[in-house]
C-alpha cells in the first residue's frame, strides 16, 4: 500500500510541474465560422477569437482592461473585469528624438546588433481575399507576411533568421513540430523569436487605419501554461506600449490563452496574430511592417549610435531571472521527490 501511495504521489507532483509546459497544453483551434466571443458583464463583445477559449483565460484589451473569462457557454466565453492593467511607462526624447522607458531596466541589446528569429507553427494559414482560399499547404499567405517583417527588420539594422520549415499538418501536434524549429533558432541565441500566425475571425476584428493606411491589426498572445509566462506578458506588455505610443490602434490587445506555445522556451518569445484570413494579405503586411518598428525601442536598440543607450551588464531582467529560478526550483522538488521516493521504496523492501 505505502508503495502505490508513494508512486501516486510522484506520478502526481512530477505532472503538476512539467504538466503546464506539455500535458495540459491546449492548442484546439474553432471551425472557420465557429469562433469565440468574449462578452464583458454588461454583454458588450470584447474581443473574438479563432483560439479555442478556456476558463481562467484573459484578455488585456486594446485600451488595457484586464478581464478574465469566468464562464464558457458554447463559443461565448463570459468575462469578468479585472481592471486597468499597469502598462510600461514611455516618454519622449526630444534629443535622441525616440522613444524610452522609464524604467531603470537596462536595454536588453544595447551595444550590439540585435538578433530576431523568425518562423511560423502554422505553415498553411493564408488570407482569403488575396490568397483566394484560408488555407494553403506548406506554404501559406502567412509566409509572404513573414518575409515582409524580415525585411523591414533587417533595414532597422537587425540581423534575421528567418526559418521557413513546414510545419504541417495544422493540427494540435503543430506546436510539438515547431517546438524543434524554436529550440534550433535559439541555439544562436537570438534576443527574441516570434512566431508569426493569423487569426480566424471576422475582418473587422482586426480591420483599422493606422498613419493613414489600411492596416491590419496586431494582436499579441501568451501563453498561461509556462514558466516564462510572467516574463513572456511583460514583454508583451512593452511590446503593446511602444505600438500604442509609435502607431496608436495596431494593437489588438494581448491574449493570455491555456498552453505555452514554446514560451518555455525562452522569456522573449511571443506568438502573433496578423490580421485573419478574412482580411486582405497586403494590409497584414502592412501591419507587420509597422509592428516590425516597434522592436528597436522594445530591445533598447538604435542604429544611430548618439541615441546608442550603454551595454547591460546583465542578460536577463529581475522579472526574466525570477522566471528562471521558478524553473529551478521546479527541477530541485522534482528531483527531491525522485531521490525521496526512491529512498523510501528501498527502504520499505529492505524490511
Amino acid at each position: 500500500m505505502l508503495k502505490r501511495m508513494l508512486i501516486l504521489f510522484l506520478m502526481v507532483l512530477i505532472g503538476s510541474c512539467v504538466g503546464g509546459g506539455t500535458f495540459l497544453a491546449a492548442y484546439e483551434e474553432q471551425p472557420l465560422d465557429k469562433c469565440f466571443t468574449l462578452l464583458d458583464e454588461n454583454n458588450n463583445v470584447i474581443h473574438q477569437t479563432g483560439n479555442k477559449v478556456y476558463t481562467g483565460d484573459e484578455y488585456i484589451s486594446a485600451s488595457n482592461g484586464r478581464y478574465k473569462v469566468v464562464e464558457i457557454i458554447g463559443n461565448t466565453a463570459r468575462c469578468k473585469y479585472q481592471g486597468d492593467e499597469k502598462m510600461p511607462v514611455l516618454s519622449y526624447d526630444k534629443k535622441s528624438n525616440a522613444w524610452n522607458f522609464n524604467s531603470k531596466e537596462q536595454p536588453v541589446v544595447a551595444g550590439k546588433r540585435p538578433t530576431v528569429a523568425v518562423y511560423h507553427t502554422h505553415s498553411d494559414e493564408s488570407y482569403v481575399p488575396s490568397d483566394g482560399k484560408e488555407s494553403i499547404e506548406g506554404n501559406g499567405g502567412i509566409y509572404d507576411v513573414g518575409q515582409v517583417m524580415a525585411n523591414k527588420l533587417q533595414k532597422l539594422g537587425f540581423e534575421v533568421q528567418y526559418n521557413k520549415n513546414n510545419h504541417n499538418p495544422h493540427d494540435i501536434n503543430a506546436y510539438n513540430r515547431s517546438r524543434r524549429t524554436a529550440a534550433s533558432l535559439l541555439k544562436k541565441s537570438p534576443d527574441t523569436i516570434i512566431d508569426v500566425h493569423r487569426d480566424a475571425v471576422p475582418a473587422s476584428q482586426y480591420q483599422a487605419q493606422v498613419k493613414g493606411k489600411d492596416v491590419t491589426k496586431v494582436k499579441l498572445v501568451v501563453g498561461r501554461s509556462n514558466p516564462n509566462m510572467k516574463s513572456n506578458l511583460e514583454y508583451a506588455k512593452k511590446i503593446k506600449s511602444v505600438m500604442d505610443k509609435k502607431t496608436p490602434g495596431l494593437s489588438n490587445g494581448i491574449f493570455i490563452g491555456k498552453g505555452d506555445y514554446n514560451q518555455d522556451l525562452s522569456p522573449r518569445a511571443m506568438l502573433v496574430e496578423v490580421g485573419a484570413h478574412t482580411n486582405k494579405k497586403e494590409d497584414a503586411e502592412k501591419g507587420i511592417s509597422l509592428f516590425a518598428e516597434a522592436l528597436p525601442t522594445v530591445l533598447g536598440y538604435s542604429n544611430n549610435p548618439v541615441n546608442q543607450a550603454p551595454a547591460a551588464k546583465k542578460p536577463l531582467s529581475g522579472s526574466e531571472n525570477q522566471a528562471a529560478g521558478t524553473t529551478i526550483l521546479m527541477i530541485v522538488i522534482v528531483v527531491a521527490a525522485a531521490v525521496g521516493g526512491y529512498y523510501l521504496l528501498n527502504r520499505g523492501t529492505n524490511k
